[in-house]
């Protein structure tokens, strides 16, 4: 439903009948269409080759990583083997030692 238009009242004619305005013509504007934008074309074939690059750069730091602490656990592992070797001399020469000063 369409309301009624209401207008404005301008005053009273000598007859004392109210005067009103002339009603409002809305005139509704074209809605102007945004211009189409292009498509942009995107370098799939280098964000796949970035992406592949990026992938065989973490990996290769990955690797060189795990050489690394690979690296130190072997060389705990010697030390430790070293220690234990070198408390073995000292004991042996230590009694080797005190039997020879009993002699």
């Amino acid at each position: 439903m369409t309301e009624p238009v209401q207008r404005q009242q301008i005053g009273y004619d000598l007859a004392g009948n109210p005067m009103y305005a002339a009603p409002v013509q809305y005139v509704q504007q074209p809605v102007q269409q945004q211009p189409l934008q292009p498509i942009k074309a995107h370098p799939w074939g280098a964000y796949i080759a970035g992406g592949c690059l990026g992938l065989l750069a973490l990996t290769l730091v990955v690797v060189l990583v795990m050489f690394v602490v690979f690296g130190f656990a072997i060389l705990a592992a010697v030390l430790g083997l070293v220690v234990v070797a070198l408390t073995i001399c000292v004991l042996v020469l230590k009694s080797m030692w005190t039997e020879s000063r009993k002699g």
